[in-house]
């Protein structure tokens, strides 16, 4: 039997879950090993309060877990490993470097990354030369990610949307049967993500707040926003309610079942390019209209007109308000972009065809 280590932050980590970790239990006929960098105590702690010393604890932490992981892939060799992002982020230094190396040049290497992590100096410069020169495949979310790399690379990168098969849905034909009875008196809005991107969401609250007024003066019904994150989102509004409830994997599919529209907002900047469009992959298979910014892969993953509606410009307070207004004001129309939704992430973005995509690589 094939043996596999897998190089992650542990399950609270969003990427690593999202990309790896939610398809090992599934793959059968292969030894995986998780091979945590971090404590979800620990990531948790660095996620809600990165004070400096959180920051020095957590990469310390990093530090020691990876000796011992190295250690003992270097003492019993695995087949291949998976490196999810970056395995020793801003810590890639003696002793583990050089261990790192000999793991990496003496393993088939598979490499993860879902997101800029050179813009943002996730990986140090040491750490991302050993993964292109090892890595004998590396997979990204976008063609974007794959011109950070060098060309020399270009043959060996394959391309993988973000996907969550927590949120894959059972009975389609009931899905709606909560936001139809909902739909006549209010529009529940919908925003999920981790706290860096709340930037992004709070550019746009203006906007919401006028078009919750649109929304009340002119259809007669309440507007709300819902932001599952885990930050609260504090600003003040007039008319738009902001109901924020902490992220909890678990509790993501019951409270998108609830609203009717998902949004994406993303500043016009250049991390924005890297991002993989996962929120509207999720409503999607939540069956979830969007609306989002014609920012990098968002118009990609969005049909605009049919399974959502792009905005060109982020700060325009009248896009996003006739936006919201067109898919707040006409049931069958709203149900013709939740069917859309639903279709184009089966066939383009569905758990079972990624689950596919790394059995195949995973036994190659």
């Amino acid at each position: 039997m094939k043996r596999i280590s897998v190089y992650t932050r542990g399950f609270t980590h969003a990427a690593s879950y999202y990309r790896i970790l939610q398809y090992t239990s599934k793959l059968g006929n292969v030894d995986i090993t998780n091979r945590f960098t971090v404590t979800d105590k620990m990531f948790r702690k660095y996620s809600d309060s990165p004070t400096l010393l959180c920051k020095i604890e957590y990469h310390l932490m990093i530090y020691f877990k990876n000796f011992l992981n190295f250690a003992a892939d270097i003492i019993s060799k695995p087949d291949t490993i998976v490196i999810s992002r970056a395995a020793v982020p801003k810590v890639c230094v003696f002793p583990i470097d050089l261990m790192y190396e000999h793991l990496l040049k003496n393993t088939q290497v598979i490499w993860d990354f879902d997101d800029d992590i050179f813009g943002i100096n996730e990986i140090t410069k040491a750490e991302s030369r050993l993964l292109q020169r090892y890595s004998d495949q590396i997979i990204v979310t976008s063609d974007y990610l794959k011109g950070k790399l060098s060309k020399k690379c270009a043959n060996k990168v394959s391309l993988l949307p973000t996907t969550d098969g927590d949120l894959t849905v059972s009975d389609k034909a009931n899905i709606n049967r909560q936001r139809e009875k909902t739909y006549g008196e209010r529009i529940n809005v919908l925003w999920v993500g981790a706290s860096s991107g709340l930037k992004h969401i709070k550019n746009v609250v203006p906007a919401l707040d006028n078009a919750a007024r649109e929304v009340s003066e002119k259809l007669g019904k309440k507007l709300t926003l819902t932001v599952i994150c885990n930050l609260p989102l504090k600003m003040e509004t007039k008319y738009l309610k902001i109901r924020n409830i902490r992220w909890a994997r678990d509790i993501v599919l019951g409270e998108m079942l609830k609203c009717h529209i998902g949004i994406m907002p993303l500043l016009n900047i250049q991390r924005s390019m890297g991002k993989g469009g996962f929120k509207l992959i999720q409503y999607m298979a939540a069956g979830l209209p969007s609306i989002a910014s014609d920012v990098g892969i968002n118009r990609d993953v969005v049909s605009d007109g049919e399974t959502g509606i792009l905005i060109s410009d982020a700060e325009s307070t009248d896009d996003w308000t006739d936006a919201v207004l067109r898919l707040s004001s006409d049931l069958e129309n709203w149900k013709a972009y939740s069917r859309n939704s639903m279709k184009k992430w089966e066939e383009d973005f569905s758990f079972d065809r990624n689950l596919k995509f790394w059995q195949d690589i995973l036994s190659e």
